[in-house]
């Protein structure tokens, strides 16, 4: 039954992905439009495998009902890509917060970026634990460290959140740490990342940081695994990660934020049109 549904949706995103490259002023599109952003790759592989510019793979992206994309504001492409259809609605970002200064510096020139291009949001990502350093000392760096980027980015009025990561030697791929981030600063943000507490590997329940997490979720990634191993990546709905579950139990818990697809498989864009189908019907078809 799940795959039937995920078939159906499938086929009818190509339906109307072709539909709207037929006519701009096709009606196919909902006036209910969801927050719906792909990391920037997937618009630099759109182009490449097409053949086409980046400012004419964000437009076939767009068709299929994105609008927005996930970037680093180091990125080379960014000052294309912002002036597409497309809006950066979202930076990550990794900071070297064990330096010297704590990540000052790097702390400035992002969010000046984030200005810069009107990105509401930044992700940042605590520096790994060294090996075979103090881990208690050094989340104590990447705490202060993180307590300046919200302080900051407040004056600013840009949103920082901290996403469960993948990496094992990050902080953010532990629970125990993620939480402490969010009970040490209370105006931190969590940025829910579907699989990459199965891709960390310590059998850790992304359900369990959602709920713990509640209201403070301010964005979404998502990305599938398969059952067989955790680092290699399936097409949304697919795999081993409850994707479907936690975009309708945030759904219907009223998160009206951005959802980002994170990884492609296979061509670009064809993986493209499967997961936004998969996700918009995820969405329509969730309680509320």
């Amino acid at each position: 039954m799940k795959l039937a549904k995920l078939i159906s949706s499938i086929a009818l995103a190509v339906m109307l992905a072709g539909c709207c490259s037929m006519c701009c002023d096709c009606q196919c599109s909902s006036a209910e439009q969801p927050n719906i952003s792909v990391f920037a790759h997937f618009i630099r592989n759109t182009a490449k495998q097409q053949g086409i510019t980046l400012a004419e793979a964000a437009d076939k992206l767009y068709d299929l009902g994105v609008r927005g994309f996930d970037i680093g504001p180091d990125d080379k492409d960014l000052p294309i890509l912002a002036a597409t259809k497309l809006k950066p609605i979202n930076f990550y970002f990794f900071p070297k917060m064990l330096g010297e200064d704590n990540g000052a510096a790097d702390c400035k020139r992002c969010l000046d970026q984030a200005v810069k291009y009107g990105v509401p949001r930044v992700m940042v990502v605590p520096s790994h634990f060294t090996k075979g350093g103090d881990e208690e000392a050094e989340f104590a760096k990447d705490l202060s460290s993180m307590m300046m980027f919200v302080a900051e980015a407040k004056k600013r009025g840009i949103t920082i959140t901290v996403e469960d990561f993948g990496g094992p030697q990050n902080p953010g791929s532990h629970m125990k740490y993620l939480k402490r981030f969010l009970d040490e600063i209370p105006e931190l943000k969590f940025a829910l990342d579907s699989g990459n507490l199965y891709y960390a590997g310590r059998g850790e329940d992304i359900l369990e940081m959602m709920a713990y997490a509640k209201d403070r979720v301010a964005h979404v990634h998502l990305k599938d695994q398969t059952p067989e191993n955790n680092r290699k990546y399936a097409t949304l709905g697919l795999g081993a990660v409850p994707n479907e579950k936690i975009v309708k139990t945030m759904a219907a818990s009223g998160y009206k934020g951005w959802y980002t697809l994170e990884n492609t498989v296979g061509d670009a864009y064809t993986d493209s049109i499967r997961q936004v189908a998969v996700l918009k019907h995820w969405l329509k078809t969730a309680t509320k």
